[in-house]
């Protein structure tokens, strides 16, 4: 594929190669911005990984990119190298709330994930433009988490969630996964002072 809209990649590769890589394509003119995130293997995946998502300045050809992040294993030199898979056509707000495991967005997806990213967590380029390009994302999709946050405080039943339609039959598993863990979050501070910020759904003391 030879595209000059953003892509996003997987990458294999250790920290510092995929980062003097990176580098290095901004230098040349070939990249405006990059910004990758770290995650841990989730039950059903088998060792970390780095999401990656690029802007490039200029029409790329994604098979010489996979091709210019192989890394030598040090580890196993005989083995198949370090490296990227075949980049993909990404929009950052999509890419950027499945990456930090958002609760709503993997909820409306029908899905669920252990481990959740902080922005800490979000090596870029440019600290300045990924800002820019975060305020700009939809989290119209956050209220769901807010109306489950509000529907547990309320004692509602999750079966009457479902029976009134509040929960989509096909996303049943992840919101009751989300119910139980927002449940379980508020039994767990029942002796305390809590509350819940109005604004992003979050129980705080």
């Amino acid at each position: 594929m030879r595209t000059s809209k953003p892509f996003s990649t997987i990458s294999y590769n250790t920290s510092d190669f995929l980062r003097l890589k990176l580098n290095d394509l901004i230098r040349q003119g070939l990249l405006d911005f990059w910004v990758y995130v770290e995650h841990l293997p989730e039950d059903d995946e088998t060792k970390a990984h780095k999401h990656l998502y690029c802007v490039p300045s200029r029409l790329v050809d994604t098979a010489q990119f996979v091709i210019f992040f192989q890394e030598l294993d040090a580890n196993k030199p005989l083995d198949k190298p370090l490296g990227v898979i075949m980049p993909v056509s990404s929009k950052f707000g999509d890419w950027f709330l499945y990456t930090q495991h958002d609760v709503a967005y993997l909820m409306s997806k029908g899905q669920s994930r252990k481990f959740h990213y902080d922005l800490e967590d979000f090596k870029t380029s440019d600290t300045d433009y990924f800002n820019e390009i975060r305020h700009r994302i939809d989290f119209s999709k956050s209220n769901a988490q807010q109306r489950l946050v509000d529907a547990v405080q309320s004692q509602i039943p999750f079966q009457e969630l479902v029976l009134t339609g509040i929960i989509p039959i096909n996303q049943i598993h992840a919101y009751e996964i989300a119910y139980n863990y927002i449940t379980n979050a508020i039994t767990y501070r029942n002796d305390r002072t809590t509350h819940v910020d109005d604004d992003t759904g979050e129980i705080i003391e």
